[in-house]
């Protein structure tokens, strides 16, 4: 089985969140802003502007597979009507990044990225591409609650 996540991460010196929503034209699943309290014992460090962009899991059966392709399919829609957008942002202070978690309990943690989300990545000017992988071992065992 696998989890994916994709999402577009804004952080830096951002704009007001109403600012940037204004731009792209998409508002954020999360934005937090420097000094920000997030936690018990965390203050946010710099600003995020999130937008999740995919999310499913896989365990390979036919259905998941082509819910999972369409997910990916819309991912790069959106990050290409993005593209343009975020030309506006004033990128010495704000890093753009697609971000791409991943839990995997099959192939050795390996996974590949289909060629449409990398040419939506690269007409986006993307700062970077970051990604996070998890690879559940056999013997792991969830801890209880």
């Amino acid at each position: 089985m696998s989890k994916i996540k994709m999402s577009l991460r804004l952080h830096g010196e951002l704009p007001p969140t109403e600012q940037i929503n204004s731009i792209l034209e998409f508002f954020p699943t999360k934005s937090l802003r420097k000094g920000q309290r997030v936690g018990k014992n965390r203050i946010q460090p710099t600003d995020v502007w999130i937008l999740d962009l995919a999310k499913f899991e896989c365990r390979g059966n036919k259905n998941e597979i082509n819910a999972m392709e369409q997910q990916i399919q819309q991912a790069a829609t959106t990050l290409q009507q993005l593209a343009p957008r975020l030309g506006f942002l004033n990128r010495s202070c704000c890093k753009v990044e697609l971000y791409i978690s991943t839990i995997r309990e099959e192939d050795q943690g390996g996974f590949s990225l289909p060629g449409k989300i990398l040419k939506a990545a690269t007409a986006a000017d993307l700062s970077s591409v970051e990604v996070s992988i998890l690879v559940m071992l056999d013997d792991y065992e969830e801890p209880e609650s």
